[in-house]
């Protein structure tokens, strides 16, 4: 086994989240429940020349109401994304066609099967100052299956953050490249598609960025001490100059047919 080589991310998480990611149980189901609202009673009446504040938050839910209808009458677009794994040489990066209806959660999934993760660990999205994170009583962060990627006002050159695994801290550099129509006419095409990329994605638990040029340079060289540990550790087939965009983008098809995404 690869001895791992932990790697604090450039947002170094609390010592809770990497306690919680090792714990952590694999493809673990979301759910959630829906309270129960206890009936409201009448307010007093108001007397005349006093500042009505029903009148008030019914003006504030108008213009509110307002906004979410604006937000749900605008019109499905997909995100073209650019996704590079940080402080790895040379460059892995996947470029993907999503659209902008899915949850951060959902592009959490999609991620995890272009860039080959196991989905064993913790993750977290940072946009701007927002931090979202799958929902977990101790999380600090919000839920990330709330949050469409619409509801984050992207646009071209936007830039987006994604950490995988607190311990080997993966981080994954997201740019908005361009805005694109439905390329349907009769209707949304809700598939998200992988178009391009370039090198195979490290190993799980390979250690983070550090670990993983040990993992390169012992690869590489034959008479390496620990060539034949870790050859046989990630397998013959595992070939880090190649990827095969083709195989990938129908596994990531077939996810979405059987609604794993």
């Amino acid at each position: 086994m690869v001895r791992a080589t932990l790697r604090v991310p450039r947002t170094a998480p609390r010592l809770g989240r990497v306690v919680r990611d090792a714990t952590r149980v694999p493809n673990q189901r979301l759910s959630g429940a829906v309270a129960v609202q206890p009936p409201v009673a009448p307010s007093p009446p108001v007397s005349r020349g006093a500042v009505d504040s029903r009148n008030m938050q019914d003006r504030t839910n108008i213009r509110a109401g307002s906004l979410r209808e604006r937000k749900q009458s605008r019109k499905p677009m997909q995100l073209l994304l650019r996704i590079t794994m940080a402080e790895i040489t040379p460059s892995i990066w996947r470029l993907i066609r999503v659209p902008d209806q899915f949850t951060l959660h959902q592009l959490h999934r999609i991620l995890q099967i272009v860039f080959s993760h196991l989905d064993y660990h913790l993750y977290e999205f940072q946009v701007r100052s927002r931090r979202f994170e799958a929902p977990d009583p101790e999380s600090e962060a919000e839920d990330a299956t709330r949050i469409r990627l619409c509801d984050l006002t992207l646009s071209p050159g936007s830039q987006l953050t994604y950490i995988y695994d607190f311990g080997d801290g993966w981080e994954h550099n997201i740019a908005v490249e361009a805005m694109l129509p439905m390329p349907l006419e009769n209707g949304p095409d809700w598939s998200p598609r992988l178009l391009d990329g370039e090198r195979a994605a490290p190993p799980e638990d390979a250690g983070g960025p550090h670990g993983f040029m040990e993992v390169m340079a012992a690869l590489k060289d034959r008479s390496h001490p620990r060539h034949k540990e870790i050859r046989n550790w990630v397998g013959n087939a595992y070939d880090p100059g190649k990827f095969d965009t083709w195989a990938v983008d129908h596994a990531l098809t077939l996810a979405v047919a059987w609604g794993a995404v």
